[in-house]
């Protein structure tokens, strides 16, 4: 296995470094109070793959403030490489305030206007991380707005320029686009990159405009000449479109605490599955994909049983004890 401190890692990622403000256990309307967490959507990606022992690094920026601060000794402490995490001097850490409903689903307001994340520039890219890795990861948080776009498109060139395996998760969340449409043209441009796609199906909805998301993954897929699509459900399961073939593996039975990263840690699941069976993608079956939807399906069902995004998955160790006593729904 490659190693950061030699120059190199597998799996490199680039996009937002945030405080995630979950409620905590005495929040009330009259007296809320928040447990601050690391988040963004491919930090937490790393998290889970830097667990199972996978070399990892991030680019990203954060702000010259104690949240910065902060996030930078949490995600170094969690084994990742943060070198080309940069402080930003005229813009404060992003913060996110989740609000979770009585299912305990999340919603997101957030403080970012801009946040430091948004002013890296593609100058600040480190494009030999990307050249010496075996994949390259991003989410859709990135392309909102400049100059993170750009610095988001300068990493996929290099990528793509030097075959990397890209990897991609396209996040809506409606606040921090200007409008619906700017949404969709760049959530639509980080397919036309990626090789492997984990996307929920309300995001398959939001692109498509169509109700029937099974036909709609396969579609999505083919449109955008995606080899390995994940399509995830909550706790209806998910399904996988690769090479010819569809395959749906039911939700499974937990009683969650916090959905918050729930997406992150399937996502992690499928790089770490893909990572060990070690094959290119056109040769992967119909049972490495079934291994794959099992193991990611009851990652991402745990995860929802602890508070936060970050590091929440479980050790294999520790998953393999899960594993007897998780019931199909």
């Amino acid at each position: 296995m490659m190693t950061v401190e030699n120059g190199m890692c597998e799996i490199v990622s680039l996009g937002e470094l945030l405080i995630d403000l979950i409620p905590h256990n005495d929040y009330t309307s009259e007296a809320p109070s928040y447990e601050a967490k690391v988040g963004g959507a491919p930090v937490n990606v790393l998290s889970g793959l830097a667990k199972w022992g996978h070399s990892t690094a991030y680019i990203s920026k954060v702000g010259n403030d104690a949240f910065g601060a902060y996030l930078k000794k949490q995600v170094k402490g969690a084994n990742i490489h943060i070198d080309s995490v940069l402080t930003e001097a005229v813009a404060p850490t992003t913060v996110a305030i989740v609000s979770l409903d009585e299912n305990k689903n999340r919603t997101f307001d957030f403080i970012r206007n801009p946040g430091a994340d948004q002013l890296l520039t593609k100058d600040e890219v480190n494009g030999s991380l990307i050249r010496e890795a075996k994949v390259f990861h991003f989410g859709s948080l990135s392309l909102t707005h400049n100059p993170s776009r750009e610095a988001t498109l300068e990493a996929l060139r290099v990528a793509k320029e030097n075959q990397k395996i890209i990897s991609y998760d396209p996040n809506y969340r409606p606040l921090l686009w200007e409008n619906q449409a700017e949404a969709k043209r760049w959530m639509v441009e980080g397919l036309k990159w990626a090789d492997i796609v984990k996307i929920s199906d309300e995001e398959v909805q939001f692109i498509t405009n169509e109700e029937d998301t099974l036909m709609a993954s396969q579609v999505l897929a083919e449109t955008h000449h995606i080899p390995l699509l994940f399509m995830t459900k909550g706790k209806e399961g998910a399904l996988a479109v690769c090479n010819g073939h569809v395959l749906e593996e039911e939700g499974l039975t937990i009683k969650p605490v916090d959905t918050t990263g729930a997406g992150d840690c399937f996502m992690a699941s499928v790089l770490h599955q893909f990572l060990v069976k070690n094959k290119p993608i056109r040769e992967l079956t119909k049972q490495d994909l079934r291994d794959t939807l099992q193991f990611a399906n009851r990652v991402a069902s745990h995860s929802t049983t602890i508070k936060g995004g970050f590091s929440v998955v479980p050790t294999l160790d520790e998953l393999d004890k899960i594993i007897r006593g998780v019931q199909h729904v």
